[in-house]
């Protein structure tokens, strides 16, 4: 493992971005570059888990979903997004 270190600059947060930020890494006991790097973390491992996780364990329905409730879900996310 390398002993290098990398720094990543972030450029396009709003200053209340960058103080939101900040907060909620400090509610967390976290500088604000650990809790960037814990989300991208976190990120990284869902996306990773996703690609090896069939549907039917990521809806936890143990292999019950038919196309029909996949439609059925795929409309009420739909739905739920043009609300918003």
């Amino acid at each position: 493992m390398s002993s290098m270190t990398h720094t990543l600059t972030i450029k396009g947060l709003r200053r209340r971005q960058v103080v939101a930020l900040a907060e909620r890494a400090n509610l967390l006991g976290m500088t604000p570059e650990r809790y960037l790097k814990h989300l991208v973390e976190e990120d990284l491992a869902i996306s990773q888990e996703a690609k090896t996780t069939t549907f039917d364990e990521l809806m936890g329905l143990g292999g019950k979903v038919d196309e029909a409730e996949i439609d059925r879900l795929v409309e009420a996310a739909k739905a739920r997004r043009r609300r918003h």
